[in-house]
């Protein structure tokens, strides 16, 4: 029977969230190993669980699979679902009691990578958990590179899944000397959504705006948002993205 992404988050193991994205650019690989076996000793055994989401949260795929000792999983999400860009929930569950200490927890345990269909490979662990609760979200701040600024762009992701709830959000245009220089309202999205947004189209005057600077800055911060991804995507079909 299928897991709930609630269900999990009631025992104790809520899913990481990871970035989605299949299409004719990028593709999407989750990767997993049974660290039960590494840390506890009397419970080898596992499970691992995976949840795909389109860019407005709704549920468009599920897979759940065995990992014995020492196991691992390479799933190529593109198998699941073929065109999606949304976001990749996953949790890994020992079939017996493992007794973990109430705080103690594996936070690196799932890896998303990127497959650019020019080659490129991108490389992202976990972060946020799922969450039934909702939660703010601190300014997170990551520089640019100002001659890429119209290859540039922001991950924005919504990992809570308390009903009604929204993600609500503020991006800034930082200069060098911490200036703002422009400031726009991120789109709403919804529970387990996603949004991929490049910095023109956040701020369409932004190469005016940085000027002769190298470098800039995006800033994101507001509520029910997980830490974003920075990307860079060019017209040759390389893409690279990372965490802020």
């Amino acid at each position: 029977m299928k897991l709930e992404v609630a269900e999990a988050v009631a025992r104790g193991y809520p899913p990481s969230v990871l970035y989605l994205r299949n299409d004719d650019v990028v593709e999407t690989e989750v990767c997993a190993f049974n660290y039960f076996s590494t840390f506890f000793k009397g419970s080898p055994e596992a499970q691992v669980h995976v949840w795909l989401f389109d860019r407005d949260g709704t549920q468009v795929g599920y897979f759940d699979k065995e990992l014995g000792l020492d196991g691992q999983l390479q799933l190529k999400t593109s198998q699941l679902c073929s065109s999606i860009s949304g976001t990749v929930a996953v949790t890994l569950m020992p079939k017996g009691e493992a007794k973990v200490r109430p705080g103690k927890r594996v936070t690196t345990g799932y890896y998303g990578q990127y497959y650019s269909q020019q080659g490129a490979i991108s490389l992202s662990h976990e972060r946020e958990p799922v969450t039934l609760t909702e939660f703010p979200t601190p300014a997170w701040a990551q520089t640019y590179l100002s001659k890429f600024v119209e290859q540039s762009g922001v991950i924005v992701i919504n990992p809570c899944m308390a009903p009604g709830c929204d993600s609500m959000g503020t991006a800034r245009l930082i200069a060098l000397d911490g200036a703002v220089l422009a400031e726009q309202k991120l789109p709403k999205i919804r529970p387990m959504g996603a949004r991929r947004i490049d910095t023109l189209e956040l701020f369409p005057d932004a190469r005016q705006l940085v000027g002769s600077a190298v470098t800039f800055a995006l800033e994101i911060s507001g509520a029910n948002l997980a830490s974003p991804f920075s990307f860079y995507q060019f017209a040759n079909g390389k893409f690279s993205l990372h965490h802020f």
